[in-house]
C-alpha cells in the first residue's frame, strides 16, 4: 500500500483513512498511535476520525495545523526559524528544483538546526534520513505533498476539532524547542492529557533523548492496563 498516493491524497484525513485499512489487512482492529512532527496530523485525524480503532495517542512535538493558532505572517525571527518551511513545502515546483541533490544540505541543516545542539543527532543516523529520501526519486515530492494538501487538512481539523477527543493523550514536547506548547496544543482538543517536557532536547526526542523517551511512552502505553 502506498499511503497518500496520488498529488491530492496526502491531506490528514486521506493517510489516516489508508493507515485504518493497512493496520486491518495486518490483522490489527484496535491500536495506539505515536507521531513526531507531521506525523502528528495523522496521528489526530486517526484518534478523532477513527475513534472505536484507537485506544491511546502519543505525539511528539506537535504543531497541528487547523487546531494550533496560526503566527502573525510578519512574526518574531525566533518563530520564523521554526516555521519557515511550512509556506517552503507547499510551494509548487521550485522547492523541488532547489533541494533535489541537495538533500544532504537541506534536511542536514534542519536535523542540526532543530536539535538541542549540531550535533545532537549523530552523522549515521542523518545519513539514514537522507539517504532514503534521496534515494527514491519520488520521495522528495511525496515529503512536501503533506504541506500542499494543508488547505484541506487545515479544513479537516477545524472540523475535528469540534468533537474532543477522549482517548488518553501523551504529548512530549523538547525543551529547547516546543517544550510546554505540544501540550497545549493537544489540550486544545482532547479532554485526558498528558504533559511530558524533556530537557537537554530540541525537535526530535526520539534521537536526541532515546532511553528517556522510551521510557516515558512505554509508563503511558501499559498506565492501568
Amino acid at each position: 500500500m502506498i499511503l497518500g498516493q496520488g498529488d491530492d491524497g496526502y491531506d490528514a484525513g486521506t493517510l489516516a483513512a489508508d493507515l485504518v485499512a493497512l493496520m486491518a489487512a495486518l490483522g490489527h482492529d484496535w491500536f495506539d498511535v505515536a507521531g513526531h512532527d507531521i506525523g502528528t496530523w495523522t496521528g489526530y485525524a486517526l484518534a478523532a476520525d477513527h475513534p472505536e480503532r484507537v485506544g491511546r495517542l502519543a505525539i511528539l512535538e506537535a504543531v497541528i495545523p487547523g487546531l494550533t493558532p496560526s503566527p502573525p505572517f510578519f512574526g518574531p525571527a525566533a518563530v520564523n526559524l521554526k516555521l519557515w518551511q511550512f509556506g517552503f513545502n507547499r510551494l509548487t515546483d521550485l522547492n523541488e528544483e532547489l533541494v533535489r541533490g541537495r538533500e544532504r544540505l537541506f534536511f542536514g541543516w534542519q536535523f542540526a538546526t532543530k536539535a538541542a545542539t549540531p550535533d545532537a543527532i549523530p552523522a549515521y543516523a542523518v545519513d539514514v534520513y537522507v539517504d532514503a529520501i534521496a534515494a527514491d526519486p519520488r520521495a522528495l515530492r511525496a515529503s512536501f505533498a503533506y504541506y500542499r494538501a494543508l488547505d484541506e487538512t487545515i479544513a479537516q481539523n477545524e472540523q475535528r476539532s469540534k468533537t474532543r477527543l477522549t482517548l488518553p493523550v501523551l504529548a512530549v514536547g523538547g525543551a529547547l524547542w516546543s517544550g510546554a506548547n505540544a501540550a497545549q496544543t493537544m489540550r486544545l482538543a482532547a479532554d485526558d492529557v498528558t504533559g511530558v517536557v524533556l530537557d537537554d532536547c530540541g525537535h526530535y526526542p526520539a534521537e536526541e533523548q532515546p532511553a528517556r523517551f522510551v521510557e516515558i511512552l512505554e509508563d503511558f502505553l501499559v498506565a492501568n492496563r
